[in-house]
């Protein structure tokens, strides 16, 4: 097995998705993809006492960023400026689009007024070219293009965020290492007066990662004294850990090496529960020891043991949720090589027989089932399903401030932004998809953000011409006392001429897209969105997981009375009902008072 795993190279699985989606719906569906998207973004969050302030922090933190892995997500719109300032009737605003379809030139009129003698507005194209200003507001409209300053409290803030590389090669360790990074230029740049908040997936799962290691650490030496001590009281020696040690050893490798081979890629939470193969793999070892004969009829009832530990991992198989079938070949192996190692290897070490014997006196073990009864009768009262992700994970104070003011600064809310992936024939096809879909978002009040909100369709730029040209004709007269009449007539007699953009020349453009030939539309609602175009689809990530594990859930219900079942026929078969009945008794009773105490908790 260790020659073959080593030949087959397999992929380690960190990606939480995949581990509980069946394989069927990330092969039909783009969840998976559209969550790498939204979970690989950090968000930066700049805070200062004046705006010249919140720009100097801002403009350091990007300079010690490390372009090879990060982008920054908020593109700079002056690299499509030359493309649009050719022909600004081309570009509209989702507003003034809707005003001069209702031929409400008088308001379209008005609002070019308003901003062309407001002081502290910026004009962007000649006056002569474009009088309404009409691609200062298309520009304006867009929030990934403005670059104004929040104020709240007096205090002044600026975001950005930042993207990870699909080419960046960071793997989950180099990941965490960058993130390290950005928290010592958080802490470096941070003073009274200003500072730096960060948040987003990555960062979350690098505090989360940081403060699991010591858990895990924790927990490992904590078991490694209690086995020792357990080992000691009983024995009066150290010596029996060894053997018990080597078994565990080879459960594991045992089962990680049968999994790698079994399965194409290795789920890392796998390990985190195939840990109980700790607590079965002592439970064989003493069973060795506290036996008086090692003869057939100790084999005989260790390998009873052994057939009803499987059976449940082996009925867990037959779920669709990969997970549970990687943690089924995982433990089964691993019980199989504990098993082995036991009745082969033990008999070669000379150990020492028990010393002491613990036997509490009935009051105590009365006095504990008490306690444990009633506390799983008081937390059934408390006993409710929850299928939320949110509720799944509770994040740091500080953590959670960063998400907060974020989400209030740039408007975007995570938990309720949906994706809606649309795929056509090329770019041109799908932005032409695109702008039906964000025009019906437009009109229900949604704020969404998309690739054709920087690049449109050419049947969008002619449709938009055609109703500046309409504008131009009713209302450019209001503007003779400015314009020249040459200049008016120049104005009306502009020829429609399409604006074509490479998207490779804005690399971050291609953050819309999944594939060639898929775009993606991040909606920030949590109304029910509903398209039934053909190529099409819509993604809330939140609703989506919810709904797998009220799904998978149900399974295990389903699943737990059969593997009670099966394990009831089996031991019918060897020891007759009534013993069955009596062996199955403590397992039930464990699984109502361990649901119950949780409940508690």
């Amino acid at each position: 097995m260790v020659f073959f795993t080593f030949k087959l190279k397999g992929d380690v699985e960190t990606n939480l998705l995949r581990t509980f989606l069946p394989q069927e719906i990330i092969k039909s569906t783009n969840i998976v993809p559209v969550a790498d998207k939204s979970s690989s973004t950090i968000k930066v969050v700049f805070e200062a006492d004046n705006e010249n302030e919140v720009n100097k922090l801002k403009d350091e933190f990007i300079n010690k960023t490390n372009s090879d892995y990060f982008i920054i997500e908020k593109p700079d719109i002056s690299l499509l400026l030359d493309k649009y300032i050719t022909n600004p009737s081309n570009f509209l605003s989702d507003k003034t689009r809707k005003l001069l379809k209702l031929k409400d030139f008088d308001t379209v009129y008005l609002n070019s007024v308003e901003r062309l003698y407001n002081p502290t507005s910026v004009q962007i194209t000649n006056f002569e070219k474009d009088p309404y200003l009409l691609l200062d507001d298309y520009l304006l409209s867009n929030k990934k293009s403005t670059e104004e300053i929040f104020e709240k409290e007096g205090k002044y803030y600026d975001y950005i965020s930042l993207k990870i590389k699909k080419d960046s090669g960071l793997s989950p360790q180099k990941s965490n290492n960058e993130i390290k990074k950005f928290t010592d230029i958080q802490k470096n740049l941070s003073t009274d007066t200003s500072r730096i908040y960060l948040s987003g997936t990555p960062v979350h799962s690098f505090y989360t990662s940081q403060k699991s290691i010591i858990d895990i650490n924790i927990i490992c030496i904590l078991s490694i004294i209690l086995i020792f001590a357990l080992t000691y009281t009983y024995f009066k020696s150290i010596k029996p850990v060894l053997p018990i040690a080597l078994s565990i050893i080879t459960g594991l490798l045992a089962g990680y090496l049968a999994t790698r081979l079994w399965f194409e890629s290795f789920q890392i939470l796998t390990m985190v529960f195939s840990t109980t193969l700790i607590g079965i793999g002592i439970d064989y070892s003493y069973h060795y020891f506290f036996a008086e004969d090692h003869n057939k009829k100790f084999i005989k009832k260790l390998t009873y043991s052994l057939i009803t530990s499987i059976i449940p991992f082996v009925l867990l198989y037959f779920t669709e949720i990969e997970l549970l079938k990687h943690i089924a070949v995982f433990t089964g192996f691993g019980l199989i090589a504990i098993y082995l190692v036991v009745l082969l290897i033990y008999p070669c070490f000379n150990i020492c027989s028990p010393k002491y014997n613990i036997t509490p006196k009935i009051i105590i073990y009365k006095t504990l089932f008490v306690i444990l009864i009633i506390s799983a009768f008081i937390g059934f009262f408390r006993f409710k399903y929850n299928n939320s992700l949110t509720s799944m994970y509770i994040p740091d104070k500080q953590l959670k401030k960063a998400e907060a003011l974020y989400e209030e600064i740039s408007g975007n809310n995570n938990i309720k932004t949906q994706f809606i992936t649309v795929e056509g024939k090329n770019i041109d096809n799908i932005i032409n998809k695109e702008e039906k879909i964000t025009e019906e978002l437009y009109e229900r009040g949604i704020n969404y953000t998309a690739l054709s909100s920087f690049i449109p369709s050419i049947q969008k730029q002619q449709e938009n011409y055609m109703l500046v040209k309409d504008l131009y004709k009713s209302n450019l007269k209001k503007y003779s006392d400015i314009l020249s009449p040459s200049q008016i007539k120049a104005l009306k007699d502009i020829p429609f001429t399409p604006v074509a953009f490479d998207i490779k020349d804005y690399g971050y453009l291609y953050d819309f897209l999944l594939n060639e030939n898929t775009s993606v539309i991040i909606a920030y609602t949590d109304k029910n969105i509903e398209l039934n175009d053909s190529g099409i689809s819509i993604i809330n990530i939140k609703k989506n997981i919810e709904h797998y594990l009220k799904t998978y859930r149900n399974i295990l219900l389903i699943i737990l009375p059969c593997v009670i079942f099966a394990l009831f026929i089996l031991l019918m078969i060897i020891y007759g009902s009534k013993n069955a009945i009596r062996i199955l008794i403590p397992s039930i009773t464990g699984i109502i008072c361990s649901v119950g105490i949780t409940c508690l908790i």
